[in-house]
């Protein structure tokens, strides 16, 4: 029972942060599997219950209940600035079949027929989850790659140190310009803290497009319809994520050494934004939300 317990625990944090993301169809589907593993933790008391006359000794369910590849996955998504829903849902994938496997292995040597007959309903209930993430998962790798076929940040392609310095100004300018204009934004909500952070990443990513007017055009933000400081705080962080990966993935394919440095430098520089728009999503989400 702890095991399913520590599960709750980590869907509930995958649908808080899927709902900062604005995502709420994946969130939802975090959300009916926290019910689900609540419907197994009294179907397990039950089954003690009936088995051994007592439940199972009550105590604080902990995150390292989980088997151990299992909570490395889910500790590494917790802290990770870039967690998308594609790779939330990878990690959820994963997870349920750590959890079958677990499951399997009590099938497999536990002489109780009751105890063997939890543990096949429970397997089953764990491939069913892992059946349902994957179809989930396909839709938001479907949805992603359409988003990355638009995105002005896959251009980057460089075979030259020269070009990936006139590439990655192209790539700053651009990632400048929508957090100047989110900056600007989140200051007439009112939002000082969270502009200030914002306006801060737009000057060293206008420090880094060398050469270009600091004055540049706002880009128009056409994926938020709402303005509130978190959906405008979610749009910068998704401008940060694109530059970060687009610098992740030329330093994953090039084989030059110069251009492999820059991009992880680059890399390096980005992930602190990613953080910094993090923290700022968090503190805002958080004094937002109802007591």
């Amino acid at each position: 029972m702890a095991m399913e317990e520590a599960a709750l625990q980590r869907y509930s944090g995958l649908a808080v942060h899927m709902e900062m993301l604005g995502e709420r169809r994946i969130a939802g589907t975090f959300l009916g599997l926290i019910e689900e593993e609540r419907d197994h933790i009294e179907e397990i008391a039950r089954r003690s219950r009936d088995l051994t006359g007592s439940l199972p000794l009550a105590r604080a369910a902990d995150p390292r209940d989980l088997p151990t590849e299992t909570a490395r996955l889910w500790d590494e998504a917790a802290v990770s600035a870039t967690l998308t829903s594609y790779s939330a849902l990878g990690v959820a994938v994963e997870s349920e079949m750590q959890v079958f496997a677990f499951y399997s292995y009590i099938i497999a040597h536990s002489d109780d027929a009751t105890v063997r007959a939890t543990a096949e309903w429970l397997a089953g209930q764990a491939l069913a989850h892992a059946a349902m993430l994957r179809k989930e998962r396909r839709r938001a790798y479907h949805r992603d790659s359409a988003e990355r076929a638009r995105d002005p940040m896959k251009t980057l392609d460089a075979a030259s140190l020269a070009d990936f310095e006139r590439q990655s100004r192209r790539l700053e300018s651009h990632a400048a310009a929508v957090h100047r204009g989110i900056a600007a934004r989140l200051a007439a909500l009112a939002e000082d803290a969270a502009s200030a952070t914002i306006a801060e990443i737009a000057d060293r990513e206008e420090s880094e497009a060398a050469g270009l007017s600091a004055n540049q055009p706002r880009v128009p933000l056409a994926g938020v319809q709402v303005v509130t400081p978190p959906l405008l705080l979610r749009e910068a962080l998704r401008q940060a994520e694109q530059l970060h990966n687009a610098y992740l993935r030329l330093a994953g394919r090039t084989r030059d050494e110069a251009v492999l440095a820059a991009t992880q430098e680059a890399a390096a520089r980005t992930m602190k934004s990613l953080s910094a728009i993090a923290a700022a999503l968090r503190s805002v989400v958080t004094r937002s939300a109802p007591c």
